[in-house]
Parts: structure tokens; C-alpha cells; sequence
């Protein structure tokens, strides 16, 4: 599949403190979760007053804004079909987010109630709850049937897809710092859940529904990135081992003995051991990521690659090459040499680097609080109080981006999927006398309601169901359809 389309779903955390006297006073999970159940709402409730046009939960840029279980806030990309669109999307995701905390801090303040909300996209809270940063990415059945060769690469890829984590209260002796957030909450290979047994892989069936029986491959063992060049460098080289696995040339690639247990152990430190089935002496992490791109550069040689495909073959060969140059201490937890700055690109490298300039600076070491809070408020996503976002503004961080595309990302779909239809309906549906329901990513009804503002009349859902046009939109790559659009536009035009 030359041409993928690919999403993210990021879950966020918020934290609430009334004032400044109970800043610091001692939350139990229960009191986390009735806060979050009560700040919720109000999120919701900005959407409108800050622009977004929305039906239901999705957005009018072909996204979806939600409440997850646990009360955290969560926003699904629309589908993309290019990497820079769905870093944009993604980003806009925090955007939203950012605009939707101004907006309950305003109804906060109008119900008499001061103090601090904030957000972070992270994937673990100081209770030790972890919380989801998905991918989905559209593969064929044939793909699917083969999907253990992608657990290697998956397990592996972490090198350069953490965000890193400090490990509090860590024992003597242990790396008081690993790479990823996720890993020591994943339970198994495959699973048919994401809470309470994880697995790197979720199993659930959610085909979308297009010729070919093509699949949602869903994905729970990321991490969030803050980083748009790990989010390129994530979904970038997943896509692209997608294509070789798709092509059939992943059949001799190594197997790992343990897989969840190679995970853990690649967390605590990138240079870990792991096993491999039919090899007597382990290998690393870095040794299994290169038999990876050693295999995609065959593969691109002899076949047709994308401008997209190019860039990630040569950003994943220089990444390897710094980390093979990366002096660090995961015992100590010190980041000795970078000579390639790659904390100008990776999230583990750039909060760790953080960490130990704080460290420096006030002579304080793992046990101090202080490493922790560098930690959290690297995932702050205020550009105000965020670490990552004040590094990115001192250009410390690399971007992928313009401003101006997350922006644009914020409102509008991507222009080629059927995120570009879903959208356009929710846009142009505002102010008109109808309500949309969108069931799914695949199905948007329109029903006429002329009385939308007044109390419901006992037949008027009648009225509605037999004045109503139904939008099946199964084909993720078809963006335009003239007939769909000439239907739907005389439908809202005749109950404008």
C-alpha cells in the first residue's frame, strides 16, 4: 500500500489546583477523578465559544474531541495521508486543547471559583494511572495475518519514539530514569483491551469498511510525543515497515525470545540485551532497528517510494547513528555526550537533558521532588509553563512544521481523505436549521429540525426521520464526491 491513511489518538490529564494554599495538599485517586469528572464538562462547553464547530464529538477539521474513561480529555486526528498532515493534526490536537482550558478557566472564574487548571499530554499521573497514545493505521487483511513480524520493530522503535519517565522511589542501585512512559503498563502481545490487560497490539476487530477488506491495525504501545519530529519519525517508519510487511519481505526478520520482557528491559536502558529466537549471543535494541532499515533500503531501492518514504529513510539512518554515538549513564541517569543533538529531536533525550541541567544547577539528585516536576512540566502543554513548549520557542527543539499549518490544522480536514467530506458537512451545517449526527467516522445523517430552538413537539422526531439524508462516506481516500456534496448542499440549502 503505497498510499496509507494513518490517525493518532492522544489522551490528556488534567490537574486543578482551587488556590494556592491546596496546591500541594494530598489528592486521593478518588478526588482526582470527581475533579476531573467536574472540570470535564467545561471543556466541552468552550467549544463553541471558541470557534470549533462540532457535532457530537467530532470537530469540524475532521477530527474528534471526547471524554475517555477516567475523565480525560482525548482528541483522535482525522485520517491522514501524509505525514506532515498528520503531525499538523496532531499538534492541533494540543492547540484545542490549550484553547479549551482558556475557555473553562473563563466559566470557572464566572462560577466564583479561582485557582489553576492545566493540561498535560503525558501518559502516566503521581497515582501511577497510565492513559492511552494510540495509532491507526489502514493495512491490508494480508498484512494483519502476519502482524508478529511487526512486534520486533514495535518493541524496538522506542529507542527514539519515548518520552521518557523518572522513576520514583526507584531502588538502590536501578536506573531512577527510562525511556518510555508506556512500557510497564503493557501486559502482553496482543489484546482485545487497553485498560487493565494491554497489549502492545489491540485486537479488536474495527475493519473499515472498503473493497479489499482493508484494516484498522491499532496500535497502544507509543507514548505521547511532544516532539513533531518523533511524531513524524514514529508514524513515518511504522508506515513504511507496514509497506515492507505488506510486500512480504519481513518473513526472515528476528524474533524476540520475550517480547513483553525486551520491552521493559529496553525502557530501563537502550543498550539493554535482548534475546532473539535461533541467536545464541543477545542483541540491543539498536542491533534490531538496523536489520530494519538495512531491509527498507533494499526494499526502496528496487521499488517506487514516496518524497515522504525518502525523508524517513534518511532521518531514521542519521537517529540510529546518534544514538550509536549517545553517551549515557541509565544507572546514574546521566546524559554524558550527544554529539548528533538529538535532544533537539527526541523527547527522552531533551527532558533528560532538562532533568540534569536542574540537577546541576541546584545540586539536588534523584530523590529531590524536582526532577519529578521537570518531568510533568515537560508535558505542560501552555506554552507559558510548559518546558517543552519554552525550549521550542529558544529553537532548542526542531520542528517539522510551520506554525501556520498547525493553525490551519485546528479548523480545517486534510484535503485528501474523507475527513475533507465529514468536515465540510459539520462546517457548513452551523447556523442552519438541522442537526447532524455523525454515528462514526463513516456515517454522517443530516435531519431537518426547523424548530430546533424550541421545546420537542411528540411528532416533530417523526418529522425529522422522514426528512433526513444519510452520508456514507466508506472509501477513507475519497475526498471529493460532486454528487455527495451537489446532495448535501441542496439539502441544507433547502432548510437554511
Amino acid at each position: 500500500m503505497k498510499t496509507r491513511i494513518f490517525g493518532t489518538e492522544s489522551e490528556y490529564a488534567l490537574m486543578y489546583c482551587p488556590d494556592a494554599k491546596q496546591g500541594r495538599e494530598c489528592l486521593t485517586d478518588r478526588v482526582v477523578l470527581e475533579r476531573m469528572k467536574e472540570l470535564t464538562p467545561l471543556l466541552v462547553s468552550s467549544l463553541a465559544s471558541k470557534g470549533y464547530a462540532s457535532a457530537g464529538e467530532f470537530l469540524g477539521n475532521g477530527g474528534r474531541f471526547y471524554i475517555d474513561r477516567g475523565g480525560h480529555p482525548e482528541y483522535a486526528t482525522p485520517e491522514c495521508s501524509t505525514l506532515r498532515d498528520l503531525v499538523a493534526h496532531e499538534k492541533a490536537g494540543d492547540r484545542i486543547l490549550l484553547d479549551l482550558m482558556a475557555g473553562a478557566r473563563k466559566l470557572l472564574a464566572g462560577g466564583g471559583k479561582g485557582g489553576n487548571l492545566q493540561v498535560f499530554k503525558n501518559n502516566v499521573d503521581s497515582f501511577g494511572t497510565t492513559y492511552g497514545a494510540h495509532e491507526n493505521y489502514l493495512v491490508t487483511h494480508a498484512a494483519m495475518e502476519g502482524i508478529r513480524s511487526l512486534i520486533p520493530f514495535l518493541v524496538t522503535r522506542q529507542i527514539f519514539t519515548g518520552s521518557g519517565k523518572v522513576i520514583p522511589r526507584h531502588a538502590a542501585g536501578a536506573p531512577p530514569y527510562q525511556l518510555t512512559q508506556r512500557a510497564d503498563f503493557l501486559d502482553q502481545v496482543f489484546s482485545d483491551r487497553t485498560s487493565e490487560v494491554r497489549g502492545i497490539i489491540n485486537v479488536r476487530k474495527r475493519e473499515i469498511p472498503r473493497e479489499g477488506q482493508n484494516r484498522r491495525l491499532h496500535i497502544i504501545v507509543g507514548d505521547s510525543n511532544m516532539s513533531e519530529y518523533a511524531i513524524w519519525l514514529k508514524i513515518g517508519t511504522t508506515s513504511l515497515v507496514l509497506r515492507l510487511l505488506e510486500d512480504g519481505v519481513l518473513e526472515d526478520m528476528p524474533v524476540l525470545s520475550s517480547p513483553v520482557r525486551a520491552l521493559k528491559d529496553i525502557s530501563a536502558g537502550f543498550n539493554s540485551p535482548i534475546g532473539l529466537e535461533g541467536h545464541a549471543r543477545p542483541s540491543t535494541a539498536l542491533d534490531v532497528q538496523r536489520l530494519f532499515l538495512e531491509k527498507a533500503l533494499r526494499f526502496c531501492e528496487c521499488n517506487d517510494v514516496s518524497r515522504d518514504e525518502e525523508e524517513i529513510l534518511e532521518q531514521w539512518a542519521l537517529t540510529l547513528d546518534g544514538l550509536e554515538q549517545l553517551e549515557i549513564s541509565m544507572q546514574t541517569g546521566t546524559l554524558e555526550a550527544d554529539p548528533c543533538n538529538l535532544k533537539s529531536k527526541l523527547d527522552w533525550v531533551l527532558k533528560l537533558w532538562l532533568i540534569n541541567r536542574v540537577q546541576r544547577e541546584k545540586g539536588i539528585g534523584w530523590d529531590d521532588h524536582r526532577p519529578k516536576l521537570t518531568d510533568l512540566f515537560y508535558h505542560d502543554i501552555d506554552p507559558e509553563s510548559g518546558l517543552f513548549n519554552r525550549c521550542r520557542q529558544l529553537r532548542l527543539a526542531e520542528r517539522i512544521l510551520e506554525d501556520e499549518a498547525i493553525s490551519r490544522a485546528q479548523y480545517e480536514p486534510p484535503p485528501d481523505t474523507r475527513a475533507r467530506i465529514r468536515g465540510t458537512i459539520i462546517q457548513n451545517s452551523e447556523g442552519k436549521n438541522v442537526e447532524v449526527v455523525v454515528e462514526n467516522w463513516e456515517v454522517v445523517k443530516i435531519a431537518a429540525n426547523p424548530d430546533k430552538n424550541r421545546s420537542e413537539h411528540p411528532f416533530r422526531r417523526l418529522y425529522r426521520m422522514s426528512n433526513r439524508l444519510d452520508v456514507r462516506l466508506l472509501d477513507p481516500f475519497v475526498a471529493q464526491d460532486a454528487s455527495l456534496t451537489g446532495e448535501v448542499e441542496a439539502f441544507l440549502a433547502n432548510w437554511g
